[in-house]
């Protein structure tokens, strides 16, 4: 299994503007990526490397809120 974490956090911190839209860009062409690397291969291994990948997703998008709750300045 690859470590999809570090490859969509490095493709995201490269992107010159993070907003949703381009991010969500970076996850559909891995998406897209990852079905044409193992479309010749067993569907459950496709299913188990979909599955690795989202979770990836979800845990950079889950920092991603993180971060700007941080950064927003609250009335205090």
């Amino acid at each position: 299994m690859a470590d999809y974490y570090s490859i969509i956090a490095t493709a995201v911190s490269r992107l010159p503007s993070k907003t949703d839209e381009a991010r969500c860009t970076i996850y559909d062409r891995a998406r897209t990526a990852l079905q044409e690397a193992l479309r010749d291969y067993e569907p459950l291994l496709l299913a188990k490397e979909q599955e690795a990948l989202d979770d990836a997703i979800r845990t950079l998008e889950v920092i991603n809120d993180i971060r700007e709750e941080v950064a927003v300045p609250h009335p205090g």
